[in-house]
């Protein structure tokens, strides 16, 4: 029961912060707030995350976990021809971006921090090759050896253009709706948004 009770403690604790730091980045982020959102106290907090920085990692941690972009990847390569593949992967990592706001926060505040809090031991890193390796790369080389995209693409390289693409409407939202007077925060302007890189893609990696 002990074990139990951690654990849920734990699972607040980092619900609270993933908020937190969503919402105020970490400079902003108070412990406190943290605390009183997940129901213990500051000192409890700090009995099982040190620093706010490590309590940062972890929150990091938890939300890389929580990324089922490699089984996608990997089921859509297995299980789809290369077009409707990389089409699915957009429309996957979209979806992973819809149903997780946090993700975008946490990405620009990492972007603002130089991703100065994902080590190289970080579950993240491991997580995106896998996405490349055993999800991306397949379906990628199986589309040139049937003629249906152009050589000489690195995988590396196509991967996390087509992602930066993919997810460029969540963290820029504001200056792109502004200068377009497309709301690409609304449904309409998300699925709008998802034809046309869905399309661009298409053309970029076409024979």
């Amino acid at each position: 029961m002990a074990v139990r009770d951690k654990g849920n403690t734990l699972d607040r604790i980092i619900r609270s912060a993933e908020s937190e730091f969503s919402i105020k980045g970490f400079e902003g982020a108070n412990i406190e707030n943290i605390a009183r959102d997940a129901g213990v106290t500051k000192q409890l907090v700090y009995h099982y995350f040190r620093t706010k920085e490590q309590l940062y990692r972890a929150t990091l941690e938890t939300v890389s976990e929580g990324m089922v972009i490699v089984e996608q990847a990997i089921n859509l390569a297995e299980n789809l021809p290369p077009r409707e593949a990389v089409a699915g992967l957009v429309n996957a990592i979209i979806d992973d971006y819809i149903l997780n706001p946090s993700y975008a926060a946490l990405t620009l505040d990492q972007a603002l921090h130089h991703g100065e809090h994902i080590t190289a031991s970080s579950r993240f890193i491991p997580t995106m090759r896998a996405a490349i390796d055993q999800g991306f790369r397949p379906m990628l080389e199986k589309g040139i050896k049937s003629g249906v995209f152009r050589p000489g693409l690195t995988p590396e390289l196509t991967f996390w253009m087509i992602f930066h693409l993919a997810t460029a409407s969540f963290l820029n939202g504001k200056v792109i709706s502004e200068s377009s007077d497309i709301d690409v925060a609304s449904e309409e302007g998300i699925d709008r948004w998802r034809e046309a890189t869905v399309d661009f893609v298409m053309h970029a990696l076409a024979a």
